[in-house]
């Protein structure tokens, strides 16, 4: 099955009512769900990638959970600050599948995203088709663990549409885990694009089994409540190299989750990463009781915004 929608928005209400008209119902360890046997989807707009709506639109969340990846963390207590029960751990302290370590120091020493980077900015090589950063192994078919990687393969290639991105799926959760994994991916294609300066191209998602969990059914109901949600692209990211930005963030995040103030102006940052930065401090800023000082603060980050898109997130934290 194959389906295509210019936004995630769209593309959830489409998997949402095609999972539901022709699933098969499977109880499988996790819980039962309704299930759609090898489906394909396309983002058209790779850059569309946050809902806009109440109910899913969850961007520090999914934030949170691209710099744990991007940091090459298998932390437990860094992805529950943004994730409280998006993990499980084997010894209450670490995650075995978490992503970042896979992407950045592969258990023989690899960093997979520097090798795809190589690969693809040799002028000779980059049409080529190894471009694949391989997430699930062996390992994790042999070992008993808690948390083992959904996802299988990573595939990037420089095409006449810019750097295209395939990703294969053992399985998808399609109400929680299919936005955040459209958002983290979709941002380390834009991220390689800028870094090989290729406009950012196809968006492909293939899953062995996407389905929608029994207990999530209300919560579907409600998002199609909302009603659909005009196009809207999140900015795109400046042009250039967008590592030494992200290393910066990187300690950014930590500050902000280690309840640190940081002082946004004073970094050496492009408009559109230190927005970033501002998000992060929001969400630390908004975790607990917020005092009237905290929504003094908000509000100065908000009107410190390089870009309006972020402000309807940022009101709703407040709220």
């Amino acid at each position: 099955m194959y389906i295509q929608a210019d936004t995630i928005d769209d593309l959830l209400r489409e998997v949402f009512t095609e999972i539901r008209a022709k699933g098969e119902k499977v109880v499988p360890s996790k819980g039962a769900n309704t299930e759609l046997f090898g489906v394909v989807l396309e983002l058209g707009k790779p850059l569309a990638r946050l809902s806009r709506t109440q109910k899913k639109g969850k961007l520090y969340s999914a934030l949170g959970e691209l710099f744990w990846y991007l940091a090459g963390s298998d932390d437990l207590a860094f992805i529950k600050y943004y994730l409280k029960n998006g993990y499980e751990s084997d010894d209450g302290k670490t995650v075995w599948g978490a992503y970042g370590p896979r992407l950045f120091k592969m258990r023989n020493g690899i960093d997979q995203i520097a090798q795809v980077r190589k690969l693809l900015s040799d002028p000779e090589r980059y049409p080529s088709r190894k471009g694949v950063i391989q997430l699930f192994n062996a390992e994790d078919i042999i070992e008993d663990h808690k948390d083992v990687p959904c996802t299988c393969t990573l595939q990037f290639l420089v095409r006449n549409t810019g750097l295209d991105m395939f990703v294969s799926m053992r399985s998808n959760d399609a109400y929680k885990g299919l936005p955040h994994d459209v958002f983290a991916f979709t941002m380390l294609q834009e991220m390689l694009a800028r870094d090989l300066k290729r406009p950012v191209g196809r968006y492909k998602h293939a899953a062995g089994s996407l389905h929608i969990y029994a207990t999530d059914e209300e919560k579907v109901d409600e998002f199609f409540d909302e009603a659909w949600q005009d196009i809207v692209e999140m900015p795109a990211m400046p042009e250039g190299d967008p590592w030494a930005a992200i290393e910066i963030l990187k300690v950014v995040e930590e500050r902000c989750r280690s309840g640190e103030a940081v002082d946004v102006d004073a970094l050496t940052l492009d408009g559109y990463w230190a927005d970033i930065a501002r998000l992060f401090q929001v969400y630390a800023l908004t975790r607990g009781s917020a005092g009237a000082d905290s929504r003094d603060k908000v509000d100065a980050l908000t009107k410190a915004m390089s870009s309006d898109f972020f402000r309807p997130y940022i009101s709703d934290r407040q709220k």
